[in-house]
């Protein structure tokens, strides 16, 4: 069974239309960023550090998913560096572009994960997805709340149809059900699972392309050193 397409399509699997409503087609980060937020508050569901190191993932992943770099004994290499259709992505691509020399992934995500959340957060804001609001509960601060809670909800519903019928799943969802259990949110998968989903993912997160399950390795590695640094 080939449960994945090739590396190059960089975009999720769009489909299970219903009467009113089409799924969109987003890159890793927008839908990552959907998954990581309440489909009806836009509450966080991750600590602002975890988030911007899942963030900072999704960006590599969608690089690579572009066939613009590589994860080579842990250090991202670039692989092609022609622009990139994406203007928030090619903006990562020309950091990378920057460096002399390959860097670890780790570092990369310790680098990205500092903007990264605002970063996809404007470019949502842009193609519509999220809007700007104010909360005023104990302290007022600003949320990111979905447009359309159909389509906030999609990654997740989505992702936890297709593994509860143990469906073919394109390579971009495979690495969003990699970042979503490297991240802990794995909860809200299992929540909106009809069956025990847990070894269809493991199966499905083992068989990634080399690079990227170094990517999905190196995001939970770098979670754990943060989770442990802020109990230090």
């Amino acid at each position: 069974m080939s449960a994945l397409l090739e590396l190059g399509d960089v975009v999720n699997e769009a489909n299970g239309t219903r009467p009113g409503w089409a799924p969109r087609e987003l890159l890793l980060a927008d839908d990552f960023f959907l998954a990581a937020h309440d489909d009806v508050t836009g509450k966080a569901r991750l600590t602002e550090r975890a988030a911007g190191i899942g963030l900072a993932a999704s960006l590599l992943g969608e690089l690579m998913l572009f066939r613009k770099i590589t994860i080579q004994r842990a250090h991202v290499v670039v692989m092609d560096r022609r622009p990139v259709p994406d203007a928030l992505v090619h903006l990562v691509l020309e950091d990378v572009l920057g460096e002399p020399e390959p860097r670890p992934v780790r570092d990369w995500l310790r680098y990205l994960g500092r903007n990264a959340y605002e970063l996809v957060a404007q470019r949502m804001v842009r193609e519509g997805l999220v809007r700007l609001a104010e909360t005023r509960r104990f302290r007022r601060s600003i949320v990111y709340r979905p447009v359309d809670l159909n389509a906030a909800a999609w990654p997740v519903v989505r992702l936890a149809q297709k593994l509860s019928r143990r469906e073919a799943i394109v390579l971009p969802d495979v690495v969003l059900a990699g970042l979503i259990r490297a991240t802990g949110l794995d909860k809200y998968l299992k929540a909106e699972a009809a069956i025990d989903i847990a070894d269809y993912q493991r199966l499905l997160i083992n068989s990634l392309p080399g690079p990227l399950r170094v990517l999905v390795a190196e995001t939970e590695a770098a979670i754990g050193e943060a989770v442990l640094h802020h109990r230090m």
